[in-house]
């Protein structure tokens, strides 16, 4: 078959060309054929018709040219030759001889080593200057580091801040349609304004002045729950009615306020003055209070903070820390002449002095070589620093012990806050005694009895503070176990006679002063409350004489600025009828829905300036979200409430916190069952000048996503060490504008967006219901608020 099918092809593709070939042949014959005819019908004509004109000029041009043109031809070559050997023989050969071949030998043998050794010594000063001007390159690099880290940050946020007013000039989300836009505020004239200021100021200061001439009353109390002075009214007292102690420190009291007489004995017996650290509007000042007054004395008054007092052993001076020349640095204050001299003079953070009985030292808290520990300098700066403690974990809230050679303090070696115990006759890395030895519990703030016998704690494990005290041998080891007070506070501080201790009670924003008798625990006594935040209280027995007082009044010799820290300037046209009482305002930040509600906005924009100063860079400057429209739906699991509905929150940028390099740590805090997230923000100079050290081991988010199960259903684990460097308390900073942080929902440990330590709320004690109704009006919140 296959044979058959190959001849039978063989013969059609035979026939194939045979038929190819032949219509091939004819098509050639063909064109032959036509260009005969072209030939012998155009171009023969052609050719012998105008053979009259090209014939004669061939006969006179071409004939005669071609006959005269190669003689002369032959006579310039031979002219050519004989110039080429005149010029041999009297012009290259001369040159030759006495030109080139000197020349190359002087360059051979003179020009070429004297330049070859020229461009080696050349070559090697070009090293040499290379040299110097990279070892100066590399240190001016590593002294500018903080500089160039500062102007990174600014040129990142102001090219965010571009970005985001480009984004909102081309691509604006419409806010909506039942929202009014706010109209813009004309801005004030600050020189005006800052005119009116002072005038009011020293009209203020005139009057009193007046008043304080022709008056001889004394001030009336305004600090404490009584209007009555000291003396006559009846003191107010917290009555605390413990539970049993267990055999662990476990104990809550019960709280409740009453006014009741003094207790026998009384707290107050002690007599002397308290000084202590109080946080009033965005700034920390120092102020005293003799036990026998009731408005405490401002003794600083300086924009920047100051805080940590601690009162010399004979009452005549004063150690604090402060920021007043731009980092944190330790000053003492001398009463009886009126001089604040400044003791460390290093940029590194330099804080929480503490006297010795002697009143020669401080020790104190520095960063240094990237880590937290204890030393010792001179209280007049004339000898030191030296260091205590050379740990890897932080060291820090000395506290000096009446016999003078033992210094208590608060560490993290065990893994979490225990107090330690260290002797000065010991080595620098020897002598050193965990006093508490409870690696699941938290204690700080450590204060030696005046006789030696017992130190003060607070413990923070139940997510309130409670006071503790431990017994001490003469060795200052632990006699007998720690045993409750039964009180809840924090920062102890015992009275000069041993019988009282003085401690912080924070209740609803406030701080109350508080001292409780050693026999008498159910009777507390207030001695100050106020509206912001009291720390690190200092008890002495000298009383304040009237001269003393006149000296400690102001030392900073300025006045008080008690400006707000903020406005909220309200648009007009608020309020009226059938409009909501709120508008709606624009942030010029990077956020999907850069809108606040008009009655918080200024209060961000402040808070936003207040972290660019203190971190550096423009931490706010780029949000994960802000406003939210009334119909959003929310995420699996979370409320539909939700106070960016309202404009009245925000959520940072959430990525700031994770990643090899974080900018944001969390430290996770239980408060009252609840979970919440203090937020501390990294600066972006790295040098002291701006924020303080981590004393709180750190919660890591990454370890989720890890190798080991167990962190993803406990939704992460504690860093293993505390994060070396400067960080700001974002936490704090945001309370002082009245934005705060709120819990995490139950769920967080498994579900990421559960965790919430992004969102910020400024509720100004407003229910959701109210604070919507500020951007809407009855019937567009209908639909909403009867959805179930």
């Amino acid at each position: 078959m296959r044979a058959r099918f190959r001849q039978a092809a063989t013969w059609v593709w035979q026939h194939l060309l045979t038929v190819s070939s032949s219509v091939w042949l004819f098509l050639g014959r063909l064109g032959l054929a036509f260009r005969n005819i072209l030939t012998w019908t155009i171009w023969k004509p052609l050719f012998y018709l105008t053979m009259p004109v090209w014939l004669p000029l061939r006969w006179i041009l071409w004939d005669s040219v071609v006959a005269a043109v190669p003689p002369v031809w032959r006579f310039v070559g031979r002219m050519g030759l004989a110039l080429r050997h005149l010029l041999t023989a009297f012009v290259w050969r001369p040159f030759i001889r006495f030109v080139v071949r000197p020349s190359n030998w002087l360059y051979q043998r003179i020009l070429k080593p004297s330049v070859l050794w020229l461009l080696h010594a050349i070559w090697q000063i070009i090293l040499w200057l290379g040299q110097q001007i990279r070892r100066f390159g590399n240190f001016v690099w590593q002294k500018t580091a903080p500089q160039r880290a500062v102007y990174g940050r600014r040129v990142s946020s102001r090219w965010r801040l571009l970005k985001s007013n480009a984004r909102l000039a081309m691509r604006r989300p419409k806010p909506p349609t039942s929202a009014v836009a706010a109209p813009k505020r004309p801005r004030e004239n600050l020189r005006a304004v800052r005119t009116f200021r002072l005038a009011t100021a020293v009209a203020a200061l005139a009057l009193i002045v007046v008043v304080g001439m022709l008056s001889r009353r004394e001030s009336q109390p305004t600090a404490v729950a009584d209007d009555r002075p000291f003396e006559t009214a009846t003191p107010q007292i917290i009555v605390l009615t413990p539970t049993p102690q267990p055999s662990t420190p476990t104990a809550i009291p019960t709280v409740s306020v009453k006014l009741t007489p003094w207790a026998t004995p009384n707290p107050l017996d002690g007599g002397g003055a308290v000084i202590f650290t109080q946080h009033l509007n965005g700034n920390s000042d120092i102020y005293i209070l003799p036990v026998d007054q009731s408005d405490p004395i401002r003794l600083t008054s300086h924009p920047a903070e100051d805080r940590d007092p601690a009162w010399g052993p004979d009452g005549t001076e004063i150690a604090f820390a402060s920021r007043r020349d731009g980092n944190w640095e330790l000053y003492v204050y001398n009463i009886p002449n009126r001089e604040l001299r400044r003791v460390t003079r290093d940029l590194a953070y330099d804080a929480a002095p503490t006297w010795s009985p002697d009143g020669q030292w401080l020790a104190y808290e520095s960063y240094r070589d990237g880590n937290l520990d204890i030393f010792l300098v001179k209280a007049d700066g004339s000898e030191g620093p030296f260091r205590l403690t050379d740990n890897a974990a932080p060291d820090f809230a000395p506290a000096w012990s009446p016999g003078g050679r033992h210094i208590a303090f608060t560490s993290l070696r065990s893994g979490s806050r225990d107090i330690y115990i260290r002797s000065l006759d010991a080595g620098i890395n020897a002598g050193v005694v965990n006093l508490t030895q409870s690696p699941d519990l938290e204690e700080d703030g450590a204060a030696f009895s005046p006789d030696g016998r017992s130190v003060a704690y607070a413990e923070y494990s139940a997510g309130f503070p409670v006071m503790y005290a431990l017994p001490l041998t003469e060795a200052y080891l632990p006699a007998s176990p720690a045993y409750g007070l039964g009180q809840q506070g924090r920062s102890p501080a015992w009275s000069p006679d041993r019988r009282s201790v003085l401690f912080v009670y924070d209740q609803g924003g406030r701080s109350f002063l508080l001292s409780g008798s050693v026999e008498a625990w159910s009777v507390v006594p207030q001695m100050f409350v106020t509206d912001g935040r009291i720390h690190d209280p200092s008890w002495t027995a000298v009383r304040l004489t009237p001269d003393m007082t006149s000296r400690l009044q102001n030392i900073d010799r300025s006045l008080a600025d008690n400006d707000p820290l903020f406005v909220e300037a309200l648009a007009e046209g608020q309020g009226q009828a059938g409009q909501p009482s709120s508008l709606l305002f624009p942030v010029a930040v990077n956020a999907p829905s850069p809108y606040l509600n008009d009655a918080v906005d200024q209060s961000f924009a402040a808070l936003r300036q207040r972290v660019i100063d203190e971190a550096g860079w423009d931490f706010l400057g780029q949000l994960d979200g802000m406003f939210e429209a009334i119909d959003a739906r929310p995420l699996p699991g979370q409320s539909v409430e939700s106070w960016n509905k309202a404009g009245r929150a925000f959520d940072f940028y959430f990525r700031e916190a994770l990643g090899f390099e974080p900018q944001v740590e969390l430290v996770k805090l239980e408060l009252n069952g609840e979970t919440y997230w203090r937020i501390f923000v990294k600066t972006a100079v790295q040098d002291g000048s701006q924020g303080e050290p981590l004393r709180s081991l750190t919660w890591d988010l990454q370890a989720r996503s890890g190798d080991d199960p167990s962190y993803y259903e406990r939704g992460g684990k504690w860093r293993d060490a505390v994060p070396a460097g400067y960080y700001i308390d974002f936490t704090a900073l945001a309370a002082d504008y009245g934005w705060h942080w709120v819990p995490a929902n139950a769920n967080w440990r498994t579900y990421f967006p559960d965790i919430r330590y992004w969102h910020y709320e400024k509720r100004d004690g407003l229910t959701w219901e109210a604070a919507i109704r500020e951007l809407y009006n009855d019937e567009e919140l209908a639909p909403v608020l009867e959805r179930p």
